[in-house]
């Protein structure tokens, strides 16, 4: 019997040694399996938490990307209604411009065909001693007194020399025209820079 029990208590003592290394790998295995099921619900909240870290700059950028369209489409409405009234502006001083030019060249036909006509006649002052009658020795006031006046005397122009200054005239009105016009294209220009 002692063998026995030698065998049972030797039996025992590798069952117990046994069961503590058992105890320590099954330990050893719920430590591993908690460590794994802590790292996989940290990895997991911290994926929510870049979600919704991400969600609310998503919100925030287009919040902001919303009120940049909104702005934009309203400058882009304002650049259309300022470049529509400048084109309009533009039309009307063209317009303007072509009336005043037709004006103008109107009224150069009608002095030229009343010159034509002989209802109008033009005439520059002229003094006594620059006439002929001064170059040909007579007085200034001898000239003056046989042409029947005391005031300056008066040379008519030939048509053709009246017709020459009258065109000029019209060209000088035509440039007046085209810088007034100049100058109210410039005047619509800064309107739209402002």
């Amino acid at each position: 019997m002692a063998i026995l029990s030698v065998c049972v208590t030797a039996a025992v003592g590798k069952a117990a040694v046994m069961d503590n290394r058992l105890f320590a790998m099954v330990g050893l295995v719920l430590t591993a399996l908690l460590l794994a099921g802590l790292h996989l619900y940290g990895q997991h909240q911290f994926s929510l938490g870049e979600a919704a870290e991400k969600a609310r700059w998503v919100a925030r950028d287009n919040a902001a990307l919303r009120a940049a369209n909104a702005e934009i489409a309203e400058l882009n409405t304002q650049a259309r209604v300022q470049e529509r009234q400048h084109a309009e502006a533009v039309a009307t001083i063209s317009r303007q411009f072509q009336e005043q030019l037709h004006h103008v060249k109107s009224q150069k036909d009608s002095v030229i065909a009343d010159l034509r006509a002989g209802a109008v006649r033009l005439r520059i002052p002229v003094t006594p001693a620059s006439t002929s009658a001064a170059c040909s020795g007579i007085p200034a006031e001898a000239f003056a007194s046989a042409a029947g006046r005391d005031g300056g005397a008066r040379a008519e122009l030939s048509a053709e020399a009246a017709e020459f200054l009258v065109g000029l005239a019209s060209e000088a009105d035509e440039v007046v025209e085209q810088l007034t016009s100049c100058q109210a294209l410039l005047r619509a220009d800064r309107q739209v820079q402002q």
